[in-house]
């Protein structure tokens, strides 16, 4: 197996992909970014992923845990620049940086994560690779309450307005369903510290975009506007503005600033060798 298979299995690419998103958290310069004005605190307020082959071990489930436990260990995962996993279809975190993130000319603020290209960055193999694309919302906080429950706006990416994107979509995950398993992840792939058997999820969901090419599977790379689509040396592939903020209607929506922040999983497919495509996120950074 030639590094090349070895770095697109599913199971092995977070491998591949930890250090350098670590590197990055630590100095955006280095990744050639702008560097943070001060040491980012990342609160992560809900962490609810769908099922999949690395939820329970990204971050770590230990008997007992609650949700909040869990929330806690994401927080802890991201400060370090290591990747969280969402899972399938709808699964999402939700948090906040310390303070607004304000809406200024450009971008705004990036979402690591560890996707990467499948081969060189020329041809057309440059717009594949194992992007596993998350829409991206984000809140203000006019309550004032501090907490994630004032009115979401989606930021409309690349593949909003495409007529094969689906917003509303609904799923429902089972906690006794094997479809996702492989030998390689033996753990349940169902969130543990649920209570319930079965759970159902919405949003956002965009049209498979997948080839096989010399037995090895990728995904086609969205232009801009999703987490966990580009690599992390890709500064404008990782970075969101704010003023692409819409609401339900697909109306723009003008805010001076957004308190919160969630990325979801957005599509839902499932392939032989890499399994299920699942968002993750390894840190974000402010511009």
């Amino acid at each position: 197996m030639y590094l090349g298979q070895f770095c697109f299995l599913k199971q092995k690419h977070l491998l591949c992909a930890v250090t350098f998103a670590a590197v990055c958290m630590l100095s955006l310069t280095a990744c050639g970014g702008d560097q943070p004005e001060d040491k980012i605190v990342i609160t992560v307020h809900e962490y609810s992923p769908a099922m999949g082959q690395f939820v329970n071990l990204l971050p770590k489930y230990q008997e007992g845990f609650t949700e909040a436990d869990m929330c806690r260990e994401a927080e802890q995962y991201l400060t370090a620049g290591s990747p969280i996993t969402l899972g399938g279809f709808g699964g999402y975190v939700t948090f906040s940086v310390g303070r607004s993130i304000k809406n200024q000319t450009g971008y705004d603020f990036r979402i690591l994560g560890n996707a990467f290209r499948q081969a060189s960055e020329e041809g057309e193999d440059a717009e594949y690779g194992n992007s596993e694309p998350g829409a991206v919302w984000v809140s203000r906080d006019d309550n004032g309450n501090g907490l994630p429950d004032d009115r979401w706006y989606e930021l409309a990416g690349s593949d909003y307005s495409l007529p094969t994107t689906v917003r509303g979509y609904k799923k429902t995950w089972h906690k006794s369903d094997t479809t996702l398993n492989n030998p390689y992840h033996t753990q349940p792939y169902y969130p543990q510290w649920r209570q319930d058997t079965a759970f159902t999820v919405q949003g956002t969901l965009l049209a498979p975009a997948a080839r096989q090419k010399d037995g090895v599977w990728a995904q086609r790379i969205r232009d801009y506007g999703y987490a966990d689509n580009k690599p992390n040396t890709d500064i404008a592939g990782t970075s969101f503005d704010i003023d692409w903020a819409v609401d339900e209607q697909g109306r723009k929506v003008k805010l001076d600033r957004c308190d919160f922040v969630r990325v979801m999983t957005a599509v839902d497919e499932h392939y032989p060798m890499i399994g299920e495509l699942s968002t993750e996120v390894a840190g974000v950074a402010l511009y």
